[in-house]
């Protein structure tokens, strides 16, 4: 009989470690989170305050005006519709200006192998660049 993979209740040394192991470069910002910064978006590994939500954040840096919206929100359900992750909102800041925010999340309450979270955090991050070069080329679309 062949023993089930060992479960672990992530946190963010299990998570460095593993960004190590896919050799992604990331930082630790000045509230103590977890982040991948790139020129086009910062990605942020959270967890719930009860510990059982595990969340890939990410912040978009690029913002867009009121009158982007209708265009921009056509995009982000389209992207919605189609893609299992990120799931993607729009946020109007104070300022009047969009920011795109994407969330991939899942329930880690009863824990994880450390191979299925592994395997989550590469494809989160991978999907989390992949819509910003989807949604960049569809409002090119849009625009042209």
């Amino acid at each position: 009989m062949t023993a089930s993979p060992a479960v672990v209740r992530p946190d963010r040394d299990l998570l460095e470690e593993i960004l190590n192991e896919l050799d992604i470069e990331h930082t630790i910002d000045t509230e103590g989170d977890l982040a991948i910064s790139t020129a086009h978006l910062t990605i942020y590994f959270l967890f719930g305050k009860e510990g059982d939500l595990f969340t890939v954040r990410s912040f978009y840096d690029r913002q867009f005006s009121v009158d982007d919206k209708p265009i921009l929100l056509t995009a982000l359900n389209e992207w919605n519709a189609d893609t299992m992750w990120p799931k993607v909102y729009a946020f109007t800041q104070d300022s009047g200006l969009i920011r795109v925010v994407g969330d991939s999340q899942v329930y880690i309450g009863a824990g994880v192998t450390r191979e299925h979270l592994t395997t989550m955090v590469a494809h989160w991050v991978r999907f989390s660049i992949k819509f910003y070069r989807w949604l960049t080329d569809r409002l090119a679309y849009e625009t042209d």
